[in-house]
């Protein structure tokens, strides 16, 4: 499938066209994805991003049969030696002759230059950028869960801008769940922004708002080339690299290098959003590789950004990255479509620029929650938790690695239960995220077939009724609460509880008496933060019988009542139900709930995808 994305002021015309269908895009996930995907994401970034300077028909140069090039002094266009190459390919799709330009060669002295073989094609109208998509399992499809990938092709000649780049779509990886479609569609916008603008090996030829290069060039008309990143290397005026004094174990404080990314808005955008003036700009990925490193938002400072560089949960396209690209000097950003970001809002210049290990220790020392971080290692039974955002239940990531770490990322210097020469083994499960341990939803898994999320505000996550321990409701009104003690599911001779609990998901509602909880056809006020909600119901002849604790009214609602406004605290009880009034002889129904609690638990992953 080839897509053109025509991304400044929208006209019918300049919606989403779909030239041709190619036959790489054949299984039923993959036409989902050329059906919904592609083209709810297309929507998306032409309204987030109008193109500064717009040029002709999009013209791609043909690729050189030997693979070498050459440039001529004050002339933007590349030269083959000798001969151009009989097909020219963006990633692994092969472009169309109609979108090529004529061929361009010069002998193999470089004395005579000049076109060569069929007249240029008529090119793409009225687009900014030409987006091959492909759906093919690559020899990178097999690595680390990657569901799709994607990178530019060319730059048009005066202005360094992307005209052309690819996706490819990992088939094994594109699942027809609707209530992963969410995380599909900001996977495939994640990846056609690096495509745009968003990439290590782009930075080095970003213009400023004159339309001036921010890197040196040479007479070529390229910047320098840094052999060892592979790289054209770019100058202090986009990344610098900054030194951090950084916490570790035993007292010790080391040095951790890192790349920030230093141009005007993004600095602007990060300051505010730390809350740290002396902030010198946002940094970038030092870990993961090729692929990941420099091509993304720090994972510890940023998590659930869409543009950091593992898809753990909630992503979202916040102003960083809007910023980002409007720096690029090749797009203006709509900050309208920016949506809000809360890991690390507000949270200052120690979060943003020392280790997590420093957070920690001082919210101890200040008795507050370690939060955005967790210190909980994750074992079974799973001591369940709230995302930060309360939207989703989740479990603190610290674990066990069967290697020390490095010693840069030991941050622990003790954990209940682990003897102090195993500390230097423990970090979180996401490496990139400088092996910071934080709160992580996750997934259900059975006989290694995914059934359903964390995620509260699906209706597709709710458990089916033998398997709904807390009395759960997921769905659109739905909020992440903890939980004092596990529920009591009680039959008139029968008791049972759940072993992984802490948190669980129920409805709510906001209204002029302030937070009301539902959990069954039972309402209960919270009247006060930490508030303590006796919770009795009865569902599908069992009686539930729990705990919850009551947030802020503040961290669900806009508004809410006044203190002077709520009504006294006991209103929000309820009596006990008495389990023997319900109907006996479901001794089966126990059964076979007690046989679906085995796979399910043994079943139960923590997923994080590249």
């Amino acid at each position: 499938m080839v897509v053109t994305l025509a991304i400044k002021e929208k006209t019918p015309a300049d919606r989403l066209v779909v030239l041709e269908a190619l036959s790489l895009l054949q299984s039923c996930s993959i036409v989902l994805s050329e059906d919904k995907l592609f083209p709810q994401a297309i929507d998306y970034l032409q309204r987030a991003f109008s193109v500064r300077r717009r040029v002709g028909p999009v013209l791609l140069s043909r690729q050189c049969a030997t693979n070498q090039y050459l440039r001529k002094r004050d002339d933007p266009h590349r030269y083959c030696q000798d001969a151009c190459a009989d097909v020219t390919r963006c990633g692994p799709v092969i472009v169309p002759q109609h979108h090529l330009q004529q061929c361009k060669v010069c002998s193999e002295s470089g004395k005579s230059c000049g076109p060569s073989g069929p007249p240029d094609g008529p090119g793409v109208e009225g687009s900014d950028f030409v987006l091959y998509v492909s759906g093919i399992t690559t020899e990178r499809c097999g690595q680390e869960n990657i569901v799709a990938y994607a990178a530019y092709c060319q730059l048009e000649a005066e202005l360094d801008r992307p005209i052309a780049g690819y996706a490819n779509l990992c088939p094994a990886m594109i699942s027809s769940q609707p209530q992963e479609f969410e995380g599909m569609l900001s996977t495939v916008k994640h990846e056609i922004i690096h495509a745009l603008g968003f990439s290590a090996g782009l930075f080095a030829f970003y213009h400023d708002d004159e339309g001036k290069p921010l890197t040196p060039r040479f007479a070529s008309g390229l910047p320098a080339f840094n052999e060892s990143l592979g790289l054209y290397q770019w100058s202090e005026a986009v990344i610098r690299r900054v030194s951090r004094l950084w916490d570790i174990k035993g007292g010790v404080m080391v040095r951790h290098q890192v790349h920030v990314l230093v141009t005007p808005r993004v600095v602007e955008e990060a300051r505010r959003h730390f809350n740290c003036p002396i902030l010198e700009g946002m940094e970038l990925e030092n870990q993961g590789g090729t692929g990941t490193e420099l091509n993304h938002w720090e994972k510890r400072l940023l998590e659930n950004e869409a543009m950091t560089g593992s898809h753990t949960q909630n992503r979202v396209f916040s102003r960083l990255t809007l910023a980002i690209m409007e720096d690029s000097g090749w797009y203006r950003a709509n900050y309208s479509l920016a949506q809000r970001l809360d890991w690390g809002r507000g949270l200052g210049c120690d979060f943003v620029m020392k280790s997590c290990k420093f957070w920690m220790d001082r919210q101890r020392q200040r008795r507050h929650a370690v939060t955005p971080y967790c210190d909980t290692v994750r074992a079974s039974p799973l001591q369940l938790t709230c995302r930060q955002d309360q939207l989703a239940v989740a479990v603190c990531n610290l674990q066990k690695y069967p290697q020390e770490l490095p010693l840069e990322y030991q941050y622990f210097e003790r954990i209940p239960d682990v003897d102090a020469d195993q500390l230097s083994f423990f970090g979180g499960a996401v490496e990139i995220a400088d092996y910071c341990p934080f709160s992580q939803e996750f997934s259900w898994h059975l006989s290694g077939e995914y059934q359903r999320n964390s995620y509260c505000r699906v209706s597709e996550n709710q458990p089916d009724w033998w398997r709904n321990y807390g009395a759960e409701q997921y769905g659109p009104d739905s909020v992440c609460l903890y939980q004092k003690s596990a529920f009591v599911m009680e039959q008139c001779t029968r008791k049972m509880t759940y072993p992984d609990w802490g948190s669980g998901c129920y409805k709510v509602s906001c209204s002029a008496q302030g937070l009301t909880v539902f959990v069954q056809d039972r309402s209960y006020l919270c009247v006060r933060k930490g508030q303590l909600l006796s919770v009795s119901v009865r569902a599908n002849d069992w009686v539930y019988n729990g705990v919850l604790i009551c947030p802020a009214c503040t961290d669900i609602c806009d508004d809410c009542p006044l203190p002077h406004q709520l009504p006294p605290i006991n209103t929000s009880r309820s009596n006990p139900i008495d389990p023997c009034s319900s109907s006996p002889g479901l001794a089966t129904t126990l059964w076979l709930l007690l046989l679906n609690l085995l796979p399910l638990v043994a079943g139960l992953l923590l997923c994080h995808c590249s």
